[in-house]
């Protein structure tokens, strides 16, 4: 196995090389990253805190989720990598015929900004943990996270971040599978659990509980994963585009073992602590109750060296889109950034980027409320933003020749610009029934794909 510490330092190191792990990522190493990056604390504290509330029904959100995989597997993953170059910004950038220019910077800003949201939603997740197993405060069990994953990621490249996403799967798989089987056998079966519930709350088992909301983040989830350069950043470092499309349908496979015990694990937690004040707690009181403070503790920590993997990731997508493709080439082509043009301003601007990307997020948990409050719903306004900002630019890159540079720059700006106003007046309740319960992804991608319409039309 080669050293996944070779490209350390991305001043020595080639770029490309850096941020590709040299193209050689296979079929199952390439699949257990791809569930990685899917799987984070939205899955292992945010999901399971909406079954223990809603029950079974948020089951369907995975649907949501394969469908926009598959979708992606056909129309976008492996077309994205066969282009070459290893972000978004760079293919809209190519096929807009502006090299460096404006396309790319835009992107870059946006890619960086829609992350950070997703970086409050682990930050959150690990303060919750760190107070659970050590009694920390939660802003500073924050504040801890944020330094381990900054300390993290200067180890590596992506290379790093591939075999750290296979060996947090194949823990995380262990783990579950386990605590799963542990918890059912505790409360007497599959069939004692469904029967218990049920009489808590019949909706609690039924597919059809929560359709608003289920609906909702499935069509976020579904959109956001589709086109997620948090995703694509592992779809550029695969070997080529078969490998792509072999690499999805076994990430579904894994994701599905996950969605089994993520949903069951919910239920027993309702039933096994039916009043918690915040569900995202769940996961945290079953697993100390169940194994103790020690083996309980040890599992939650597993969770938060999953949760520095993720955010570590992260900090790579966030310091490629601005390093490489705003200061290296969309500000020269724009005649700015001078002193940062050269390899070893471009150096500097990384660390700062990936030290700006770890530590903004950590005053946006102050205001997490306004971000959806409960983890997996900050998780859904990140994919939100990125449905909104990416999916429908992206697709015009791919499919509609007639699409123009003015087109897509109206359609990420309208778009990300929607998904905020949206939940914005979700967040003051300033929406009644039934708007309230409408996913700002929905106006995101409806004004999207009407901006880039419409402005391309008008360039004709």
């Amino acid at each position: 196995m080669p050293s996944p510490i070779k490209d350390s330092d991305p001043l020595v190191a080639d770029e490309e090389s850096f941020y590709t792990a040299d193209r050689r990522v296979g079929t199952v190493l390439g699949s257990m990253s791809l569930t990685a990056t899917q799987v984070s604390a939205g899955t292992m504290i945010g999901t399971i805190g909406i079954h223990y509330t809603v029950g079974i029904g948020f089951a369907l959100v995975w649907v949501g989720i394969w469908l926009g995989w598959l979708f992606s597997m056909f129309f976008i993953a492996p077309q994205l990598r066969e282009a070459g170059g290893f972000t978004i910004a760079n293919f809209l950038a190519e096929r807009f015929g502006t090299g460096d220019g404006h396309i790319r910077g835009l992107a870059a800003v946006f890619i960086a900004l829609i992350y950070l949201v997703y970086t409050t939603a682990q930050y959150v997740a690990g303060g919750i943990l760190l107070e659970a197993v050590f009694g920390l405060d939660q802003f500073l069990g924050v504040v801890l996270v944020a330094a381990l994953a900054l300390s993290y990621t200067v180890l590596g490249g992506m290379l790093f971040s591939v075999y750290s996403d296979a060996i947090q799967v194949l823990t995380l798989l262990v783990g579950l599978v386990t605590a799963t089987t542990v918890a059912v056998c505790d409360v007497g079966g599959v069939g004692q659990l469904t029967d218990s519930v049920a009489a808590i709350d019949q909706q609690l088992v039924s597919l059809t509980g929560a359709p608003a909301l289920t609906l909702g983040l499935a069509l976020s989830f579904g959109f956001g994963i589709a086109i997620a350069p948090f995703e694509m950043s592992r779809v550029y470092a695969m070997r080529d585009p078969e490998t792509v499309r072999r690499a999805i349908p076994l990430s579904i496979g894994i994701q599905s073992i996950i969605a089994v015990c993520i949903a069951t694990i919910g239920l027993v937690a309702r039933l096994r602590f039916p009043g918690l004040d915040n569900p995202d707690m769940a996961v945290v009181k079953l697993s100390l109750d169940l194994f103790g403070p020690l083996v309980g503790g040890l599992l939650l920590l597993a969770v938060v060296a999953g949760i520095l993997s993720t955010v570590d990731s992260v900090l790579l997508v966030s310091s490629a889109a601005i390093s490489h493709d705003l200061f290296k080439k969309a500000f020269p082509a724009a005649g700015l950034a001078d002193p940062f043009s050269d390899e070893q301003g471009v150096a500097t601007i990384t660390r700062l980027v990936t030290v700006a990307a770890a530590v903004i997020p950590v005053g946006f948990t102050l205001f997490s409320g306004y971000l959806g409050g409960l983890i997996q719903l900050i998780v859904a306004l990140y994919t939100s933003l990125l449905a909104g900002t990416l999916f429908a630019p992206v697709l015009a890159g791919l499919y509609w020749t007639e699409a123009t540079k003015s087109g897509v720059i109206s359609g990420m700006g309208a778009g990300i610009v929607a998904v905020l106003c949206w939940q914005l007046l979700r967040a003051t309740e300033s929406l009644g029934d039934p708007l309230v319960s409408v996913d700002p992804v929905v106006p995101g991608l409806l004004v999207s794909v009407l901006a880039i319409a419409v402005v391309s039309w008008v360039d004709l």
